[in-house]
Order: structure tokens, then sequence, then C-alpha cells
């Protein structure tokens, strides 16, 4: 009995092996249900991509032959809603990054080309010859893509392609390695970018993106002096003294210098600071530092802001909303000129409730936008223009305002703030024409008061 003492060691050992054996057996099988998944959902994203494309190119070609204005309003809302829906697939399909950029921008004008011909067929006008070709055009393009598109579908049910691999590549760019990236999506975004540039009346046509600022003012500086201004920036209303350590060039619609500074006598991260290359402007400020939590209200936030923009000599700048989050209070100001709220011309100053600090400021759209207006006066009373609003709304307060339209046109409005069974709404009444430009919900959270 004795000489079989190794027949237990052994059993262990058997069953040790059997056991990783299964082990190893039951993760490959999870790998397997893995890459399964992941291959079915990111099919699934594509193929309904497919069929959104393909339906904008039905769609845009009903559009052509339509003679009814009524018809044609009905299609371009549905043009709108695939080329939307198209969005939202193309994120969900692991390479959309660089090389379907021109794809994605295609999906966004195209929608909103749609969405501006529905309004304006909503309005009674009609579409111009110039936009009847442009919609010739997108025909042709969503033609093109659809066919492309429908290639890829091809190759991935021959088992030619694998969503699965294609994310795990996209990992290993990540870190550095080399990107295989299937024929079809590289030449589908080469041959969109022969494309010709879209104009139409829409805020993601490329002559709006394209548009250059008008509110930078004084002579180009150098990236020292950028530096001064970035300290004298952060020194306002602040105890510490900050210390500039590294510069940088950002490209853009308003091309700047980066500035990253540090307090001199504190181990905090670094501030960033964009100054424009033109007149010297900051732009935006970010502290990233962690914020405990909140001490200070977020109508002392208001106050504490409104200081720093005059310590700026930023002035006639009003406070509309304010938005809190993470014990961080963001305050939008808008310029008041005459009387009148300027809306384009916007500021964003973000405040940290732990200790009042200014952590945060954006004045990139009011450099955009800031100018000296010649406003017109308003051909409707304000009694008139009330008398477009729904009179079922309970007006609260009311005030002219210039509002930017989808196509960053300005329009001088009345803008009736009023209460429907408690629901708080703003309408906008053209001051001009009395047409209601706009309506914004004003939602209440916990975070601060938002319009949707």
């Amino acid at each position: 009995m004795l000489k079989r003492w190794w027949i237990v060691p052994t059993l262990i050992g058997v069953l040790a092996v059997a056991g990783l054996a299964y082990w190893g057996s039951s993760v490959s099988n999870d790998r397997n249900q893995l890459v399964t998944l992941i291959n079915n959902r990111n099919q699934r994203a594509f193929l309904e991509m497919v069929g959104n494309v393909q339906n904008m190119e039905v769609l845009l070609s009903k559009s052509i032959v339509s003679g009814s204005p009524r018809q044609r309003m009905l299609i371009f809302a549905d043009v709108w809603q695939q080329a939307y829906s198209a969005q939202e697939n193309l994120t969900q399909v692991p390479m959309a990054g660089r090389n379907v950029t021109r794809t994605a921008r295609f999906l966004t004008q195209t929608g909103d080309f749609a969405w501006s011909l529905a309004k304006k067929y909503a309005r009674g006008q009609s579409a111009t010859p110039k936009e009847l070709a442009q919609l010739n055009e997108l025909h042709r393009e969503a033609g093109f893509l659809a066919a492309e598109l429908n290639q890829i579908t091809k190759r991935s049910e021959d088992g030619l392609l694998s969503w699965g691999e294609i994310r795990a590549e996209s990992r290993n760019k990540l870190a550095g390695q080399p990107l295989t990236v299937p024929d079809g999506l590289t030449k589908i975004d080469k041959n969109m970018e022969e494309f010709p540039t879209l104009i139409y009346d829409g805020p993601f046509s490329d002559h709006i993106t394209a548009r250059k600022p008008v509110g930078l003012t004084g002579s180009t500086i150098n990236s020292a002096r950028a530096g001064d201004i970035a300290e004298k920036f952060l020194e306002v209303g602040s105890d510490q003294d900050f210390k500039v350590v590294d510069t940088d060039n950002v490209s853009g619609t308003i091309p700047a210098f980066r500035a990253y500074l540090k307090p001199q006598n504190a181990d905090l991260p670094r501030v960033n600071v964009d100054i424009s290359k033109k007149g010297g402007h900051v732009l935006s400020m970010l502290n990233p530092r962690d914020v405990a939590a909140a001490r200070i209200s977020g109508q002392k936030a208001v106050t504490i802001a409104s200081d720093f923009l005059a310590g700026q000599k930023i002035d006639s700048m009003v406070p509309t909303y304010t938005v809190e989050q993470r014990n961080m209070a963001t305050v939008i100001f808008e310029y008041k000129q005459n009387g009148v709220l300027i809306y384009p011309d916007l500021i964003k100053v973000k405040v940290a409730l732990d200790n009042g600090e200014i952590i945060g400021y954006d004045a990139t759209q009011f450099y955009m936008n800031h100018h000296v207006r010649k406003l017109a006066k308003p051909k409707l009373s304000e009694k008139e223009a009330l008398a477009e609003v729904n009179p079922q709304l309970k007006i609260e307060s009311k005030r002219l305002a210039v509002i930017p339209l989808e196509n960053l046109k300005e329009v001088m409005v009345y803008e009736f703030k009023g209460n429907l069974n408690g629901d708080v709404f703003i309408v906008y009444i053209n001051a001009q024409t009395g047409d209601e430009e706009r309506i914004l919900k004003v939602v209440e959270t916990n975070g601060g008061t938002m319009t949707m």
C-alpha cells in the first residue's frame, strides 16, 4: 500500500492539467464570443449606415423630380434624418477617424443643406437654380458613396473583412503601430476629397466654417509678448505670480500662441493660455487643477466672474446663464450695445466653487464676432411683436436682442420669456418682419439653467 504514495500527487497533477485545459478552453471561448459580439455590433452599425446612405440617394433623386413644394419639404426633412442617422452609425464603426473625415463631413453638410431647404419651403420659398444644381451634385456623390459602401459590405459578407480585427489594429495605432485600413474606406475618403466645396445656407457650410474673425484688433505679436500677456491675464484678481515654462503654436480659425504657465511658488498643474497672434487677445485659458468641495454659491461665482472681466477691461458684458458642474460654475456673458443684447459676442468664465479662483475662460466666439453693429430701429413695436406670440404664454420678461440664425446671419429680435403649463420658454420674434425666428425651452437642472 505504501508503494502507491505517488497516486495522490499524480492525480492532483492530472486534475490541475485538466483544469488548466478547461480554463484555457473557457478563455478561448470567451474571446471568440467577444470577437463575435464586436463583429456583430460593428456590422450592424455599418449596415445601418449603408441603408441610411442608400435612402439618402433615393430621396435626393425624388427631390430633383418632385414639382410639389410640400412634397419637397417632406423629402428634405427625410434626407436630414437619414444623414443624421448615418453620422450616428459612422461613429460606431472602428474606422470612424482620419480615414473617413471627408465622408463624415459630406454627411453633415448634406443633412444640413437639406434641412435648410426644408425650412425654406416651409416659409413658402423655393430652391434657386444654384441650389437645384447642388442637389444634382449631392445626388451623384451619395450614389458614389452608396456604391462603395456596398462593396465593403460584400467583402464583409465574404469573410474578407473582420471588424474585430480592425478594432484591435486601431488600438495598435494608438500605441504607435501602423494601422491597416480597409481599402474601400480609404478609397471613399480619397474620392470625397475631390468633390467641390459646398456653399449653402446652413451652419456647416464651408464658407461659414472658413469665415474670418472680425473682432481682432492691433498688430501681430511674437511668442515672448504672448507670454507676458498670459502672465498678466492670470495674475488679475490672483495672489499668485505665474511664469511661462513653454510656448507652442496653435493653428485654426484664429492663429494663436499657446503659453504654458505655472505658479512660481506652488507645485500645481500647468495652466494653458491661448493668445491670438493678431492683436494679442486672450482667446482661452484652462487650469486643470482638482476642485475640492464647493464653499461658495453660484451667485457669488457670477460676481467673481463679472469682476474678473472688468479687471481684464472687457466692458458691457452681461451675465445671462450659469451652469454648475463638478464644483465649478460656468458663467455665460453676452455683449450689450445700446441696450440690445448681442448673443453672438459670447464669453464663458469658469469659477472654482471651492475658493472662487478663475480656472477657465473662453472668448473665441467673442473675437470671432465682436464689432460695433449698426442697429436698425425695429419696424415692429414691442406690442406688435408680442401679438405674434402664443397668447397662452404668460410673459415674464422681454427685451431686444440680436441672435444668429443657422446661416450665422444676424437679426434683431424681441426676446419674450414666459411660462406655459409650468414650462418656461423663450420666443424670438423678428423685430423687422414679425417672423417667429426661434423657440427655446428653459430647463432647470442640478447644474443650473439650460436651454434646448
